[in-house]
């Protein structure tokens, strides 16, 4: 028989069995879909290759401490003696630990650009060769070298319409013309969204300190190395460490920095915590993809039982079992051609749902999508489905008989299918538990994750960063006067301004060194105390954020320069610093980020607040702050609360801050046309987008742990049904003679539950192992987790009874007498 007619037979049959048909299409539908759709994230993620040369020998480094600073940025110092007396990198470069920004002149608008400082050997240290000009070389990157950048290639594009002569022309960044040396391939964003690049050494020579105490003292970077051949990330760490303690031995006065340090591959830096997630939500739908394959196998061994007799019959009448076997294959191929076709359309769907729910700060978030080389994955996960879930049912077609076709037995047919399918039963519950379990240790870590006390409010707050430019006061100065003018605009209940608002470089900020009031002014005395979360805010901000005040007060308008310096810290700084003793009236010496002042000065505590989660939402720093009219350093990132109308209040829901940000920005625009208004939003997009990695997981988890979760049912569903259906002569003779129907109905219950508790045990074996490797992925709850297991296995329970008992009712419909004279 040929191909062609193979297929029409199966069509054929397909047709004369619609239960079967629709049945197993959907099941690979949906298990091929989401196959394919987080591999269309997989692959523009993490399998395409990174534009750099062997990613996987490069790190990024930065250092930490036992004080609470997860994360301690580094300075020019660290890279000049790791390279001088360390030999754990054959490269090595500074980064920004954050990126930069400077006022873009001359091409319309004033406009805030962001760009990263790096060091000469930045490129040079990742492997990659520019598209247009050169990169930045060592000799650009000294005290007084060129003003020059190198352009990312969306920059190029986006700001100088691809123009291949921008190599040598000029651009005005904060009234400094800077040449642009190069433009580089697209693809590098490295860090992300920055702009252009420059180098480092002229940059901290135009700023205070003077450039020999910046290169020492301002820790404002990251290391990337380039690890030496033969030695291993997992090494990186302890080499590093070696080298500052042979430092610290050789010089006793050495500054000292972190007390750690920390080496995160760079890949993993690059994508940040979406990478094991993905990771892992690829097994999940692998562990889907085997479960149709188990169901759908189960679906065809029921086929097969049923068609016992007609294999008989074909064998008889001369058919190879090669023929026979080829019919199944085909029919088994045709359906999963099928659900592959349905698949791809549920994948584009899913990918769209990723696009949507996952970080905007994902790098290459535009490029998932269902293209040619998914299509290529989704045939060959079809061909894969079909060959997988044929080996059982094509074994079982293969032992049909001759005689079966000459016996006019009633006897029970099929036990050893139904053996079969039990098995496969088996293993299908047990995955859908594995991943019922991570779907509800992902549930319930999303849910500790919202509900952790942030420190503030978030509703009805806009988010600005307002910057003043043709002015001569100072920028505090100029904003608080700015912000009087927004705190009288209706529907402003309250308005402030914060060096960094919360959440805004991530795990980045200010740190600081402190001097208690009774300790000695020495290095060693500074170093014994925690390294603090510097902010600056202004009179307001407290109050536009809702921050709690746990005791003393706010900054007012009569903390300027003109009074005494005076600091709030948060409650964690409070017991941390003076514990069982309160901290109102407290002195600290810190430094005084105010031009012409002393490097350092001394502060009273005047207020303690709860704290705020500045960095992350899982950490929480030790914070402090300073007045904003006592600082030079600017506060110009400014929250305004707008207050709830009566309506907004009953329905618990606040009026839309954005529609007061033109009016924002013309105040702006009145006090200095030159003044740069924007990164405007609102905090509940702020916060949004930080719970977006868990978002994703969470929401993709539980759709893929639903599924399998139908799947098991519609399995055990049909396996019931198809012992009822194999069982009615034994079950008509146990009746004759005289067994009851409840105690047959209760056999096949006994029976069905004996297979959901093996494959419960073995689910949740298996879930104890794979809860360890999503330990990352987890906030607030354990993978040993209790109360997770126990309603994964009571929905498990319910579902499963149901499944049972609806074609277990069956056996109370069969007629003894009609049954047995059909004999």
């Amino acid at each position: 028989m040929s191909l062609l007619a193979d297929v029409r037979h199966t069509i054929r049959h397909l047709r004369q069995a619609p239960g079967f048909t629709i049945a197993t299409v959907l099941t690979f539908a949906v298990a091929i879909g989401s196959n394919s759709a987080i591999f269309s994230a997989v692959n523009a993620v993490l399998l395409r290759p990174l534009p750099v040369t062997a990613p996987e020998q490069l790190a990024v480094i930065w250092q930490t401490d036992r004080g609470g600073q997860a994360v301690i940025e580094l300075t020019h110092r660290h890279l000049r003696e790791w390279m001088e007396r360390g030999s754990t990198f054959t490269h090595a470069s500074l980064m920004g630990s954050h990126n930069w920004n400077a006022v873009l002149q001359g091409r319309g608008e004033p406009t805030r650009v962001w760009f990263s400082g790096v060091s000469g050997s930045f490129f040079d240290t990742l492997g990659i060769a520019p598209l247009l000009g050169r990169t930045l070389r060592p000799e650009d990157d000294v005290p007084n070298g060129p003003a020059i950048a190198v352009l990312n290639h969306g920059a190029w594009v986006r700001r100088f319409g691809s123009d291949p002569r921008v190599v040598g022309s000029r651009m005005m960044l904060d009234g400094q013309a800077v040449e642009i040396v190069g433009v580089m391939p697209s693809g590098v964003d490295f860090p992300r969204a920055a702009e252009f690049w420059v180098p480092v050494v002229p940059a901290l020579a135009s700023g205070t300190p003077p450039v020999s105490a910046a290169l020492n003292t301002l820790g404002v970077f990251y290391v990337v190395g380039r690890v030496r051949p033969g030695l291993a990330l997992e090494r990186v760490r302890a080499d590093v460490d070696a080298t500052e303690a042979r430092l610290d031995a050789a010089n006793p006065g050495r500054l000292k920095w972190g007390t750690a340090t920390v080496v995160t591959p760079f890949v993993d830096y690059v994508f940040g915590p979406v990478r094991p997630a993905l990771r892992l939500l690829w097994a999940a739908v692998a562990v889907l993809l085997l479960i149709a394959c188990v169901n759908a196998s189960g679906l065809l061994l029921t086929r097969v039982a049923r068609k016992r007799n007609e294999l008989s019959v074909r064998l008889a009448l001369g058919s190879s079992r090669w023929s026979i076997s080829r019919l199944w294959l085909t029919e088994i191929l045709v359906v999963a051609l099928i659900g592959g076709v349905l698949g791809l359309v549920i994948a584009y769907w899913l990918a769209r749902g990723i696009v949507s729910l996952a970080p905007d700060d994902l790098p290459r978030i535009a490029q998932i999508a269902v293209n040619a080389p998914v299509a290529f994955f989704t045939l060959g996960v079809v061909v894969v489905v079909a060959v997988i879930s044929a080996i059982v049912p094509l074994v079982h077609a293969s032992r049909a008989r001759v005689t079966a076709a000459l016996v006019a037995s009633r006897a029970t047919e099929g036990l050893s299918a139904l053996r079969a399918r039990s098995t496969l039963l088996v293993v299908q519950i047990g995955f859908s538990i594995v991943l019922m379990v991570a779907a509800g240790l992902v549930l319930r870590s999303f849910r500790a994750l919202t509900q952790t006390d942030l420190g503030f409010v978030s509703t009805g707050v806009l988010s600005a960063t307002v910057q003043p430019q043709g002015t001569s006061r100072p920028p505090n100065t100029w904003i608080d006067e700015f912000l009087r003018r927004v705190r009288t605009l209706p529907g402003v209940e309250a308005a402030g301004a914060v060096y960094l608002r919360p959440l805004m470089l991530g795990p980045i900020g200010q740190g600081v060194r402190v001097r208690l009031e009774g300790q000695p002014d020495t290095r060693e005395a500074a170093d014994a105390n925690p390294t603090l979360n510097h902010q600056i805010a202004s009179t307001g901000y407290f109050e536009a954020m809702n921050i709690p005040l746990r005791a003393g007060r706010f900054f007012t308008d009569r903390d300027t320069r003109e009074a005494p310096r005076v600091a709030i810290v948060g409650e964690s700084t409070a017991r941390r610093l003076w514990p069982g003793q309160d901290a109102i009236g407290k002195r600290i010496w810190m430094a005084s980020f105010t031009p012409g002042a002393p490097a350092q000065m001394s502060r009273t505590i005047v207020g303690v607040v709860s704290d705020v989660r500045y960095r992350g939402l899982q950490e929480v720093q030790l914070d402090v702050y300073d007045a904003a009219l006592q600082t030079g350093r600017p506060a110009d990132n400014i929250v305004v609360r707008m207050s709830l109308g009566a309506e907004a209040r009953s329905a618990k829901a606040a009026v839309d801050p954005i529609g007061v940000a033109s009016t924002i920005r013309s105040i702006a625009r009145d006090l200095d046309p030159n003044a740069i208004v924007d990164n405007i939003t609102t905090l509940d997009a702020v916060v949004s987008q930080a719970e977006a990695p868990w978002r994703l997981t969470m929401w993709l988890f539980v759709l893929f742990a639903g599924l399998a979760f139908a799947l098991s049912a519609l399995g055990l569903f049909t396996l019931v049904a198809l012992d009822v259906t194999q069982r009615q002569r034994e079950f008509a003779i146990r009746s004759a003679l005289g067994a009851s129907r409840t105690v047959i109905l209760r056999g096949v219950v006994v029976r069905a539950g004996l297979r959901v508790a093996i494959g419960a045990v073995l689910g949740v074996v298996i879930a104890v192992g794979a809860g360890r490797a999503m330990r990352g992925l987890l906030y607030g709850v354990e993978p040993m987790d209790g109360a997770t297991y126990l309603v994964a296995l009571t929905l498990l329970l319910i579902a499963m009874a149901i499944a049972t008992l609806l074609p277990a009712r069956r056996v109370g419909e069969i007629e003894p007498q009609a049954l047995l004279r059909q004999e």
